[in-house]
C-alpha cells in the first residue's frame, strides 16, 4: 500500500443496544413557580352539604309554624277565657299586675316593686310567697322584709310548675300565717296560676277545669302549667309527665330567652 494513500476516517461509533445514555442534567427555571388555585370540594361533599342546609332550613320551619300554631292557641284560648270570666284577670294596683284574690286567705299578682310591697302591707297583707327562681339581688330580696311584710321563697323555674312538697309547703304557709298571704312570680300568670290552682283543688274551692280557666284567664300560661291545673287533684299534684314538659318547654323557649335579655 502507498503511503501517499488517505487513510479512512472514523464515522461515529453507534451505542451498544440496551446501554442507557445519560440524559443532559435538568436545569430549573429561574421564574417563580406558578400558583395553585384552591382545590374545589368533591361533589359528593358539595351533596352532602346541601342536604344538610335543606335539613337544617326544614326543622327550623317547622318548628316555626309548631311555635306560631301553640302560642297563637294558647293566647285566643286565654282571651276567650277571660271574656267567659269577666274580672278574673286582675287588676293593676300601685307597683303590682294582675292584682287579685284568690279567696279571702290568698291573693296573686306579680313580683311587687318597693311601692308595691308597701301596697300589699297598707292592704293587710301579712305574708309573701315568691315563686321565682331566678338570680335576685340582696336589695330585692330585702325589700318584702322593709315593707313589714314576712317573705317565704319557693323556687319554680319559669314556664314550668310547683313540686308535691312545694305545694305542701304553700298551703302550710297559708294556714300558719297571721294573716292574708300573697303569691306571686315574675309576670304573675303561669306559676303563680299554676300554685293557686293546686291551692283552690287541694282545698276544695275548684275542681280542675275551674282551676284551669282561672289561670288562663289571668295570662297564657305554658302547656304544661295548663295540664298540670288540668290534672291536679285533691289527692295528686304531681308534675306533668317528661312527654308534656319537653314539648312544653321547647315550645316555650323563644319567650324564655326573651325574657332572659
Amino acid at each position: 500500500m502507498s503511503e501517499s494513500a488517505a487513510l479512512p476516517i472514523p464515522g461515529p461509533v453507534p451505542a451498544p443496544t440496551g446501554v442507557l445514555v445519560d440524559a443532559p442534567p435538568h436545569v430549573p427555571s429561574s421564574g417563580p413557580a406558578p400558583a395553585r388555585g384552591p382545590l374545589a370540594p368533591r361533589p359528593a361533599v358539595r351533596l352532602w352539604a346541601r342536604r344538610v342546609t335543606k335539613v337544617l332550613l326544614g326543622c327550623l320551619l317547622g318548628y316555626g309554624v309548631l311555635w306560631a300554631a301553640s302560642a297563637g292557641g294558647m293566647l285566643a284560648v286565654s282571651a276567650w277565657a277571660r271574656h267567659d270570666n269577666a274580672g278574673s284577670g286582675g287588676s293593676k294596683v300601685a307597683g303590682i299586675n294582675h292584682f287579685l284574690a284568690v279567696d279571702p286567705h290568698v291573693w296573686r299578682g306579680s313580683a311587687p316593686s318597693a311601692a308595691g310591697y308597701r301596697e300589699l302591707a297598707d292592704r293587710g297583707i301579712r305574708t309573701v310567697v315568691d315563686l321565682r327562681a331566678e338570680d335576685l339581688s340582696p336589695a330585692e330580696l330585702a325589700l318584702p322584709e322593709q315593707a313589714g311584710l314576712h317573705a317565704v321563697r319557693l323556687p319554680v323555674r319559669d314556664g314550668q310548675t310547683p313540686t308535691e312538697q312545694q305545694v305542701d309547703a304553700f298551703l302550710k304557709v297559708v294556714k300558719t300565717s297571721d294573716g292574708p298571704v300573697f303569691v306571686h312570680c315574675g309576670a304573675g300568670v303561669g306559676r303563680t296560676g299554676s300554685m293557686t290552682a293546686a291551692y283552690l283543688v287541694r282545698t276544695g274551692q275548684a275542681d280542675s277545669r275551674q282551676a284551669a280557666l282561672r289561670i288562663l284567664a289571668v295570662g297564657p300560661p305554658s302547656i304544661e302549667q295548663v295540664y298540670y291545673a288540668l290534672n291536679v287533684s285533691r289527692d295528686d299534684t304531681d308534675q306533668p309527665p317528661l312527654l308534656v314538659q319537653g314539648v312544653s318547654r321547647l315550645m316555650d323557649a323563644p319567650r324564655r330567652i326573651m325574657a332572659s335579655l
